[in-house]
């Protein structure tokens, strides 16, 4: 659309007025125009992903929630916490994760089995996204005439099941589970009478000379080497009642000859010793690693016990037992279904469990130009703000109430600036109560439960004044984004938002929902990212004018001619660069990865050999 002459007086003398505040840049000024940015790049650095995840039909869910949990890599590797999500009646958990384009997987953990899932930005999902299935049945005949089910993915990738305990105390319903106590009984068969003493039984065609403590280095195990008859297994009985959900978890090793075998049952059993169903999972792994794996069973009705055996077809080499694992019944104090053990508000039952972004622990950063629409210098330095949501459901993966952790590491303006968000699938009347926000400049109108008026979706203000969040030097322009002015410690605040009507966590938006700042006190100014909505109180008019391209027509928003944004989300703390230069020139591989339409250079933000020019990057 045009803008009349009165519009660009005033934003050519509001460009002036900047310039002389903030200095005219040494850099070359078009370094980040003669980029070839495709149309409809939205400058993210994370890609979403729908995950669905399908329980075994051992488990009854018609009362149970359990948990999945989805992370950035196995725990002890460091991966960090992304979502928690309830397990629905269906034995089916949809997970929407958000993570950086450079993640190469994430890691799915349940009670019934833990899987790495590869991805990439350009992957192919079929209808529901990517499928992770942990009820794929099998059929074998031995122990004879047993047909198990195997609680394990189709993919080869599985590696932990049962590390979801969240480091709470496990009662481990086995005894000698580590076998460091080398004191074994004798049985025919599997199917043998038993008695729940916390021993362990050997069959007869294994017999003590080929199932036996093993000691390797400091650890001890149980090795099961070829008996004549070749097969056989080792049991120990548990106490077990109607509906206990039990898991049955152990560390495999095989090694010596492809033919081995491996299967761990569950077999619940009645009063009368008989075997009431059989729940397995097969492992054929001869490359001498260990594995863990994991099957999880609700009890039959006449139940009594179950039966946690380790069976073996061995031809040659060694098969190796150790750290078993049996867990159940589920206690669930507040009665919404979801074991205390993997609720993080065991008595809370309006609550369950915690979704965060970035993650559990680290924090992700807002970056702004803010003489929209008008042409910046690209620092993205005018406002840098570091954020961390945790996000709260309930056990019908419901939000109920968010957390938004935030600082202002950087102020590179002269303008006063504020922050808002925009809450997707929710409305003003699905807010009860917003705390923690700084409004001192009497430019926003709030309705009474702390959302902004007159908005179509619910609408948080955080602050209306940038500069309200940090000690203003006395010297040098700006905070934080010249090397010779004075470091400014930034405040770390929050904002907490509890929602009156708790909203499906699939309808919103990931966080940090739809963020947008709001230039110089001027309300209807608002910036977002690129491609982001702007909200009911934006001024329309000004999409479209000047350097901005906006055409909602066509779905595009908060863009130049030349899609360039004013403003971007980066998933971890950015290094944003020094007062007076454009971000190409300090972030080297930024414009490789716009021109390549983000297929380039994901990690463009990292730290890494050529990727910056550390003479640009702001430091303290």
């Amino acid at each position: 659309m045009k803008i009349n002459n009165i519009l660009i007086i005033s934003l050519i003398v509001l460009t002036f007025a900047f310039a002389c505040n903030k200095g005219e840049s040494t850099t070359p000024q078009s370094s980040i125009d003669k980029l070839k940015i495709p149309d409809g790049f939205l400058f993210k650095s994370t890609m979403e992903k729908d995950l669905t995840v399908i329980l075994p039909t051992s488990v009854d869910f018609s009362v149970l929630r359990s948990r999945v949990d989805v992370y950035t890599d196995l725990p002890e590797n460091g991966g960090e916490l992304l979502s928690s999500t309830a397990v629905l009646e269906d034995g089916k958990s949809a997970v929407r994760v958000k993570v950086p384009t450079a993640l190469a997987q994430i890691y799915v953990e349940t009670l019934a089995g833990s899987q790495l899932v590869p991805i990439t930005q350009n992957q192919n999902q079929k209808e529901g996204g990517i499928v992770i299935d942990f009820n794929e049945p099998i059929g074998f005949i031995e122990p004879a005439q047993i047909t198990g089910f195997k609680s394990e993915n189709k993919l080869e990738t599985e590696i932990f099941g049962l590390n979801l305990k969240n480091g709470q105390t496990i009662v481990n319903l086995v005894q000698n589970g580590d076998f460091s106590v080398n004191s074994f009984g004798n049985i025919s068969d599997y199917s043998s009478p038993m008695v729940t003493d916390g021993k362990w039984y050997i069959t007869s065609t294994l017999g003590p000379n080929f199932a036996k403590q093993h000691t390797q280095g400091t650890e001890k195990m149980l090795r099961i080497t070829p008996s004549p008859a070749r097969y056989g297994g080792v049991a120990q009985l548990v106490p077990a009642h109607p509906g206990d959900l039990i898991t049955f978890t152990s560390n495999i090793r095989s090694n010596g000859n492809t033919s081995n075998i491996s299967w761990l049952f569950l077999i619940p059993r009645n009063a009368a010793g008989q075997a009431l169903g059989y729940y397995s999972i097969q492992v054929n792994n001869t490359n001498n690693v260990w594995l863990t794996k994991t099957i999880a069973a609700s009890m039959p009705a006449g139940t009594v016990s179950a039966q946690i055996l380790l069976w073996s077809h061995i031809y040659g080499g060694a098969i190796d037992y150790d750290n078993v694992i049996v867990t159940g019944p589920v206690t669930d104090s507040d009665g919404d279904g979801v074991d205390n053990s993997l609720d993080e508000y065991p008595n809370d039952a309006t609550r369950a469990f915690n979704v965060y972004y970035p993650n559990a622990t680290q924090f992700a950063t807002l970056a702004f130009e803010d003489l929209w629409p008008g042409k910046g210098d690209y620092d993205f330095n005018d406002l840098v703000m570091d954020y961390r949501v945790k996000q709260v459901l309930n056990a019908s993966n419901k939000l109920v109430e968010f957390y938004f952790d935030y600082s202002v590491r950087a102020i590179g303006a002269s303008l006063v600036n504020g922050f808002g968000i925009e809450i997707p699938g929710t409305t003003s009347a699905s807010i009860a109560s917003v705390t923690g926000t700084s409004l001192t400049e009497n430019y926003i109108t709030l309705s009474a439960n702390g959302t902004e008026a007159g908005q179509d979706k619910a609408v948080i203000i955080l602050f209306d004044n940038s500069f309200s969040r940090m000690s203003v030097p006395t010297t040098g322009f700006g905070i934080n984004t010249s090397l010779s002015a004075p470091w400014v410690e930034p405040v770390s605040y929050q904002v907490y938002v509890k929602l009156a009507i708790p909203v499906l966590f699939q309808n919103t938006q990931r966080a940090p929902f739809n963020p947008f700042m709001i230039i110089n006190k001027e309300r209807g100014r608002e910036v977002h990212l690129p491609g982001d909505l702007p909200t009911t109180k934006a001024d329309l008019t000004l999409l479209g004018t000047w350097f901005d391209a906006s055409n909602p027509a066509t779905g595009k928003y908060y863009q130049s001619a030349g899609n360039l944004p004013w403003a971007i989300d980066v998933p971890e703390k950015f290094s944003y660069v020094v007062e007076k230069n454009e971000i190409v020139l300090g972030h080297l591989k930024f414009g490789a990865w716009a021109e390549s339409n983000g297929s380039l250079f994901t990690n463009w933000y990292k730290e890494v050999s050529g990727y910056r020019n550390t003479s640009l990057i702001y430091t303290h």
